[in-house]
């Protein structure tokens, strides 16, 4: 039985995820699972990508969860944004750096689109809910919308709320990883200023790039 990890959000940070996985040093026995947000704000979204690719070629345990910017361009790939939803995209959400990461490597995002139209919204043990967003305060896990898990925020479970699993998420940015009884957040801002932060479950030993 290899180790358990969630890392957090990317958001198109390649050195930082590049020194992040050299100190965890997976093996093919470990479970790694990443909680979306690989793209977006960051100027690397092409090269997040390409690496995640690999990193599910060389290790059988690589999970690529799908965050709220995913479904951005999920979007975008689909023909489903209208002008201004577009246009938001780019401006507010660093859609921007993103497209000119594709242009930089001579690409467009349709390279990746097997890779995002395949990003599950969740994955489980028997112990652990992992989701991008987190969980909506009140309902089930199973019966959880996939909005809320890719895009929840401010409705989280109380702290002594019982969910049956511990639930792993990132997307709202704190100083430092928020470990509780019943969920762990570790988006630690890696698309702005902070770090990017990884976890092993198990032994709650951190990383941070």
């Amino acid at each position: 039985m290899g180790r358990l990890l969630a890392i957090g959000d990317v958001h198109g940070r390649l050195s930082r995820l590049e020194r992040l996985i050299a100190q965890i040093g997976p093996s093919a026995d470990d479970t790694l699972v990443f909680l979306g947000d690989y793209i977006d704000r960051g100027p690397d979204s092409y090269e997040v990508v390409e690496l995640l690719i690999d990193l599910k070629k060389q290790f059988p345990g690589i999970i690529t969860l799908r965050g709220n910017h995913e479904d951005y361009i999920i979007a975008v790939l689909l023909g489903n944004q209208n002008r201004q939803e577009r246009e938001l995209w780019r401006t507010c959400n660093g859609g921007e750096m993103t497209l000119a990461s594709y242009r930089h490597a001579g690409e467009y995002m349709s390279v990746h689109k097997d890779f995002y139209l395949n990003l599950p919204v969740y994955w489980e043990t028997e112990e652990y809910f992992f989701c991008h967003a987190g969980v909506r305060r009140g309902v089930p896990l199973h019966e959880q919308r996939p909005v809320d898990l890719v895009d929840n925020r401010n409705h989280y479970p109380l702290p002594h709320e019982n969910l049956g699993k511990i639930v792993v998420h990132g997307h709202t940015v704190v100083d430092t990883p928020l470990i509780l009884s019943n969920r762990i957040n570790i988006d630690t801002g890696a698309g702005k200023s902070g770090p990017l932060t990884a976890i092993e479950l198990h032994s709650r030993t951190i990383w941070q790039s």
